[in-house]
């Protein structure tokens, strides 16, 4: 027994006694209460406490009916029992109405509470050490809180590596939750470490590029690529004096939010959002036309993992990565209007962050994020040109002979020399197929890093700023008029041969089919999902700023059968009025059950969205073939 984690409940039968109107002022004015125990009821509370215990104050009103159903309930918290056994304690969160029936019976059904058989003649209070009680009330009353958010920190400006005036420097690293100064590392090295560390950044080593890994081990994965480009990224950065420690961490992190099954899974899962693939969801098509589930796209998704959905530390969720490492990572690749950001990063994030929707890529504020994304560019180049000759789908003659034409004449003839020097090599090469894939894929890197590290010096020479801040929107780092064209011809090159290979496409189709499978079934009976994503959603409504989708919140997980399929009833299959939602898609605190029922769908959805979005190619096979 912990004598510091006990739940006192007292039971009252009357809204109009002294003891509910002490209750509700402690709740409306923030005020500490005592309930004093007299005759049997204090005799009872020795038996069970003494001076000194301390916890959390449940508050049961039943009414006067002989039915003795609660209806009405307090949770406060600071309860201690004083030398005169009464019970100190302050109210944060009261429950009743309609709304939050089923949160009431949820509460009441953990206890197994009768209220004519638990409470003795003339005794009005009990002491519960039931853990789970407690924790799901602490739960309750902690979703109210906000972490004090501020970023005051005094950094130094880090020692012998010689910066450009214009790379970051440690002394701007900007972090929502303020820490301590670290003597033997520095600020952008902490977060490297921390996304090395993460469980998403694992999970990538099981999460394909374009091939299926069943395809054998040769095949790149979101791990080799990953570190691909972030050998390609501190190539460039290193020769443009910029900040390496940023750089890497943007590198690392920029694809942990990938889905298993390549770009098909994120297709696939932001299809479904919007209402292109029917999962199941029962909401009109207009409504899921509007994206009012949000979308998907794994730049933002790995943004999200990095500020909420990795859990190491007490104080916060996510990682506290810097607004440096966020912003790079965020912005790699396209971002989409349509895409509502706020489901995948706070406030607190997006305030610091400069957005431009009005042209085609986002422009990165800092020079270390715009040299990941171009490495990114690079890495695929040369990555998916590798697995095209490799597999066999392209032969080296095909793929020289398609570089033909004039703007492409500096690499070919590049390339010609790497094959001569194969040819005429001395050494016998085990196998001379890849050699010569090796060797022109090490020559079409080297080509885009040469070519980007010129242009963007030259870039970063003419230019008249002192340094770079979060709001930068010029563009340094970038290719050659030249060499961008044959970017874009090569992508279109792996387009036709590889990414609409027939391989390619039975795989994506199988793909689709894996996750629109696990949307549906995991949306028809949320049961299935794991423990931990049921006390997420649980823990989501919460903390939800609606405070009556807060009041009605259910623990799927830790509940009757009865109350949690009512609770399952709402949430997937009761349709939603678009005009009961139209004002809480406005963002006004409207109270309807439509309101309530839509809000707790979304937390649904967007949670299977996620768990499905972390998955490993090799768990969401195993997934599908238990539950298919």
């Amino acid at each position: 027994m912990d004598r510091n984690k006990r739940v006192f409940i007292v039971k009252n039968n009357s809204f109009q006694s002294d003891i509910y109107k002490n209750a509700e002022k402690s709740f409306l004015k923030d005020t500490k209460e005592q309930y004093y125990t007299w005759k049997e009821n204090r005799k009872r509370l020795e038996k069970e406490a003494q001076k000194g215990d301390k916890g959390l104050f449940l508050f049961l009103t039943y009414g006067e009916d002989k039915a003795k159903d609660v209806t009405d309930i307090f949770i406060g918290e600071e309860a201690e029992v004083l030398e005169d056994m009464s019970v100190t304690y302050k109210m944060r969160r009261h429950l009743s109405g309609e709304n939050d029936a089923r949160a009431i019976q949820s509460i009441i059904d953990k206890m197994d509470l009768n209220i004519d058989e638990d409470f003795t003649e003339n005794t009005y209070v009990l002491v519960s050490d039931m853990r789970s009680l407690y924790e799901e009330l602490r739960e309750r009353i902690n979703s109210l809180k906000k972490n004090t958010v501020y970023n005051a920190n005094d950094r130094e400006v880090q020692g012998d590596y010689r910066l450009d005036p214009l790379a970051q420097n440690d002394c701007q690293a900007v972090r929502i939750f303020d820490e301590p100064v670290l003597g033997n590392r520095t600020e952008f090295q902490r977060d490297r470490e921390r996304i090395v560390n993460s469980t998403a950044f694992r999970r990538m080593v099981d999460k394909a590029q374009i091939f299926s890994a069943e395809k054998g081990d040769y095949f790149r994965t979101r791990m080799t690529h990953t570190l691909e480009v972030n050998q390609i990224a501190k190539a460039i950065a290193y020769a443009l004096h910029l900040n390496i420690d940023l750089t890497e961490a943007i590198a690392l992190g920029h694809d942990l939010g990938h889905t298993p099954f390549g770009h098909q899974g994120e297709r696939t899962l932001d299809k479904i959002l919007c209402g292109e693939i029917d999962a199941g969801i029962v909401t009109s098509k207009e409504l899921l036309k509007n994206r009012c589930y949000g979308g998907f796209k794994h730049n933002y998704q790995s943004a999200k993992i990095l500020t909420q959905s990795e859990n190491k530390y007490i104080p916060y969720k996510g990682l506290n990565v810097s607004i440096q490492v966020v912003e790079g990572v965020l912005k790699h690749t396209r971002m989409k209007k349509e895409i509502d950001l706020r489901d995948f990063l706070g406030e607190e994030y997006r305030e610091k962050i400069h957005f431009d929707y009005s042209r085609p890529y986002c422009p990165i504020a800092t020079l270390e994020g715009q040299v990941v994304a171009i490495a990114d560019e690079i890495a695929q180049r040369g990555h998916d040109v590798d697995d095209a000759l490799t597999s066999g789908v392209m032969s080296v003659d095909e793929f020289v002979d398609l570089l033909s034409i004039g703007k492409c004449d500096d690499l070919r003839n590049m390339l010609e020399g790497e094959i001569e020097g194969v040819e005429n090599a001395v050494r016998i090469f085990p196998n001379k197929r890849k050699m010569l894939a090796a060797r022109i894929v090490h020559r079409i890197i080297r080509y885009f890093i040469s070519d980007v590290t010129a242009c963007s010096r030259d870039e970063m020479e003419k230019n008249s700023l002192s340094k770079i801040d979060m709001n930068n929107t010029k563009m340094f780092i970038a290719f050659s008029p030249k060499a961008k064209k044959v970017n874009n011809y090569l992508e279109k090159i792996v387009q036709k041969k590889v990414i609409c290979n027939y391989e390619v496409a039975r795989a994506d189709y199988n793909a689709e089919v894996v996750i629109k499978t696990l949307f549906r079934k995991y949306y028809e009976n949320p049961r299935l999902l794991h423990t931990g994503t049921l006390h997420k959603i649980f823990i989501d409504t919460l903390t939800h700023k609606n405070i009556y989708v807060s009041n009605s919140a259910v623990c799927l997980n830790d509940c009757s059968i009865a109350i949690v399929d009512k609770e399952i009833e709402e949430m997937t299959r009761k349709e939603i009025s678009e005009k009961g939602i139209k004002e809480d898609l406005g963002g006004s605190e409207a109270v309807t059950p439509d309101v309530i029922r839509y809000e707790k769908r979304r937390i649904l959805i967007r949670a299977i969205v996620d768990i499905i979005a972390g998955m490993t190619d090799g768990y969401a096979l195993q997934e599908y073939e238990r539950i298919k």
